[in-house]
């Protein structure tokens, strides 16, 4: 039987209060927290048990005391809790016009690297500039860059050009990435020969672009023995610095990892990767801040030729 519509929300309502129960301990603080009289905190807790199916809390001198029940479902309620604030900030977010503020989706290494030297060097030309970073796959800077969520991205083509406008920064091709010190760091060249041996470090099955080099090999008779796999683009050269591999990837999220201690050399066969500063056609933020998307493509292709 469907509940009356008056009655929507009180369910979230009683969550919310018993969440509250147990963050502050008794029902007199959690009313205070949530400007409503003891009285009624205490009779939505009933209600909530009711619901429940047993008592949540036990009392003594110290106060209430949650049972480990009441604590099983705090921590899943807390997650939910999290969730749908995060959501009201996204929505918020999404239809509020800042002027003074660029958000940009990327990889999860080119957060790392090239963006927080690209913020420091805005500093100059834009003090007042707010920036919010994303770190994604390259499928979530698309969606995130398609739904306004993002102004700008980087990534790499294919994009839908229906869609998106961009301007390239780098060209570049697979590279395998090493220790200073591996057995193949003085090779000029990387072969499928080469690797047959090696334990690799890889993304996961889902990105064709990591599908498409490992088919490379299998073509030439070569399956490599994948140690691990990451799903966060660039991750794998620290699993390579600490000697768990080495890693093939491209050079222009190779020559992101430059914390590292590690050497990249040429690969056969290989793929080419065009890697594009990127936006929705006809964004009007975008229109009415070229100088600024233009100073971020210009940063952009000089640290990844540098």
């Amino acid at each position: 039987m469907d509940k009356p519509k008056d009655e929507s929300g009180i369910g979230l309502r009683r969550a919310e209060i018993f969440r509250e129960i147990i963050r502050s301990g008794s029902t007199r603080r959690a009313s205070k927290a949530l400007k409503i009289t003891q009285s009624a905190v205490s009779q939505q807790l009933k209600l909530f048990e009711e619901l429940v199916g047993e008592k949540l809390f036990v009392r003594d001198r110290r106060g209430l005391i949650p049972t480990t029940r009441a604590i099983e479902i705090y921590n899943r309620i807390d997650r939910y809790f999290e969730t749908l604030g995060h959501i009201e900030r996204e929505i918020l977010g999404s239809f509020t016009l800042a002027q003074n503020s660029l958000t940009i989706s990327a990889p999860h290494f080119v957060c790392l690297s090239m963006l927080p030297r690209l913020v420091a060097e805005l500093k100059q030309t834009h003090p007042s500039l707010e920036f919010y970073i994303r770190a994604q796959s390259y499928d979530q800077i698309a969606q995130h860059v398609l739904t306004g969520e993002a102004d700008v991205g980087i990534s790499r083509l294919p994009l839908d050009e229906r869609f998106f406008e961009w301007q390239t920064i780098s060209i570049s091709k697979t590279i395998c990435l090493m220790r200073a010190g591996h057995p193949l760091a003085s090779k000029d060249l990387i072969t499928a020969e080469d690797i047959a041996t090696e334990s690799l470090i890889t993304l996961d099955r889902e990105f064709s672009s990591n599908l498409l080099g490992l088919n490379a090999f299998a073509h030439k008779g070569r399956n490599p023995a994948v140690r691990v796999r990451t799903d966060a683009i660039g991750f794998a050269a620290a699993f390579t610095a600490h000697g768990a591999g080495i890693t093939l990837m491209n050079e222009f999220i190779a020559r992101q990892c430059g914390m590292f201690d590690l050497k990249i050399v040429p690969l056969h066969p290989t793929i080419t990767y065009e890697h594009v500063v990127f936006w929705r056609r006809g964004s009007d933020k975008v229109m009415r801040q070229t100088d600024l998307i233009d100073a971020v493509v210009e940063y952009a292709r000089k640290q990844a030729s540098a």
